[in-house]
């Protein structure tokens, strides 16, 4: 599967964003792993982090992949991401991922203000998963099995809250974890460029 995964997203154009470098960057890396950490788990797994609880982040406890903002020191969202991705997990990516694509900028806002932010996502695969400390940002991290992003009986929603109203989202039960929003639209954008089967 993960050998298919690199050869669709090889040839795979991702969409990026007109006028990207005026606005604040953001690198998240999707992790997948060839095998779990079990010798007799076969399947491969993708690394997901839940967020900790922090007064003032509207993504508080959310589901997501490792990454954040580029900085003075980051030569491009890519470093950023893989810096990121070190000090939120702990994975020192180097000599041990192979980056295999890139997925679609998406735009969204930074938090706490309503300044527009673009988010890179890279895709790297790793031969297997290892066992990882959250940082101070992750309250978890956990390998998913990458079917749980195709499997329909997974797939819920979310209600979130704007200015008090309710409103559904769709989501993926990833085991009393949700996975949704802008991550969940990565997630979705990797199961149709990879030609991977719902």
């Amino acid at each position: 599967m993960v050998e298919l995964l690199s050869q669709r997203l090889h040839d795979y154009r991702p969409r990026r964003i007109p006028g990207r470098n005026l606005v604040t960057r953001c690198g998240v890396v999707i992790l997948i792993a060839e095998h779990g950490l079990k010798k007799s788990d076969k399947e491969p797994v993708i690394l997901m982090m839940q967020r900790a609880e922090r007064a003032g982040d509207p993504w508080s406890g959310d589901v997501s992949f490792p990454g954040g903002k580029q900085d003075a020191t980051d030569a491009n969202t890519r470093a950023a991401a893989l810096r990121e991705l070190e000090e939120e997990t702990g994975f020192n990516p180097a000599g041990f991922v192979t980056p295999i694509g890139r997925l679609s900028d998406r735009l969204t806002r930074e938090h706490g203000r309503n300044r527009p932010m673009v988010v890179s996502p890279y895709v790297y695969t790793t031969p297997k998963a290892v066992r990882l400390e959250p940082g101070v940002e992750a309250a978890a991290l956990v390998w998913v099995p990458l079917s749980y992003l195709t499997d329909v009986t997974r797939r819920t929603r979310k209600v979130w809250r704007v200015g008090g109203v309710p409103i559904p989202a769709p989501a993926i039960d990833i085991g009393g974890a949700i996975l949704w929003g802008l991550s969940l639209m990565m997630a979705d954008e990797l199961v149709r460029a990879g030609g991977l089967k719902r």
